[in-house]
């Protein structure tokens, strides 16, 4: 893991200022409005935010009056998740933790579990979920969010594209390619930052199959409850691509028993 921690050091100022506190389009209009229906009234309820990125989110349901965790392997992340939770005068504790053990925290410890575009980064998923598991309350809630297996722009799929539309910016979807689904393994892709500059340095994506991780949920212990494939909140051209075929895939899963 020591080279993913170096990834997510070296971006973490590209990242933060990416999110900028509130996501891209793509998380406001897709993503965000689904995690939102699966966590339902989060008052009161204590959720550990896994992976916590800088932090928009862990800030987004302390709001809403959650005690909220979160934890990131990057260091500075963390620092700059403090900072924004300060500036807001927001209570949330925050740690430099690894998913992949998440020997910081107690058993049974939290209500929700909420790990947003994460688990396709780690080599480690079934550790990560079993640790999920184990940091869950009896009756406890994972929801965790992945860019859809079977349209994996970050892996073995991409778009053809065609001509740029002069009203979104965007260049029009002629079809989506997919090939090699089956074909687990890693791939090196380069964010963008608004500028459209790249990233300091490459991250590294865990292609899986959505029956890798079906499997993976169930033999961590947990029921899935919910499966989504979103679609964008609003008729904006903009999203005309994410309107024909699932940019994320998200799953809602119990701790049932002891």
């Amino acid at each position: 893991m020591s080279h993913l921690k170096t990834q997510w050091e070296t971006n973490a100022r590209a990242y933060a200022d990416l999110i900028a506190d509130r996501g891209t389009p793509f998380h406001r209009q897709i993503l965000i409005p689904c995690l939102d229906r699966l966590l339902g009234e989060v008052a009161g309820l204590r959720i550990l935010d896994a992976g916590c990125g800088e932090g928009y989110l862990s800030r987004r349901y302390a709001r809403r009056g959650a005690q909220v965790v979160g934890v990131d392997i990057s260091e500075s992340l963390v620092e700059i998740c403090r900072e924004r939770a300060a500036e807001e005068g927001l209570t949330i504790e925050y740690h430099v933790e690894d998913i992949c053990s998440l020997k910081g925290l107690s058993d049974e410890e939290f209500d929700i579990v909420l790990c947003n575009l994460v688990l396709l980064n780690v080599p480690c998923l079934d550790d990560a979920l079993t640790g999920f598991r184990r940091a869950l309350k009896t009756d406890g809630v994972l929801v965790f969010s992945i860019v859809h297996p079977a349209f994996n722009f970050y892996g073995p799929g991409q778009w053809e594209l065609g001509d740029r539309d002069p009203v979104t910016k965007r260049r029009h979807g002629v079809h989506f390619t997919m090939d090699n689904y089956f074909e687990e393994r890693s791939f090196k892709r380069v964010w963008r930052t608004r500028s459209g500059e790249a990233f300091p340095a490459a991250i590294t994506f865990y292609h899986r199959t959505i029956s890798t991780y079906v499997r993976a949920v169930v033999s961590a212990g947990l029921q899935i409850e919910a499966l989504e494939e979103p679609l964008p909140e609003t008729d904006d051209p903009f999203f005309e691509r994410e309107r024909r075929i699932p940019m994320f895939m998200v799953f809602k899963a119990r701790r049932v028993g002891q």
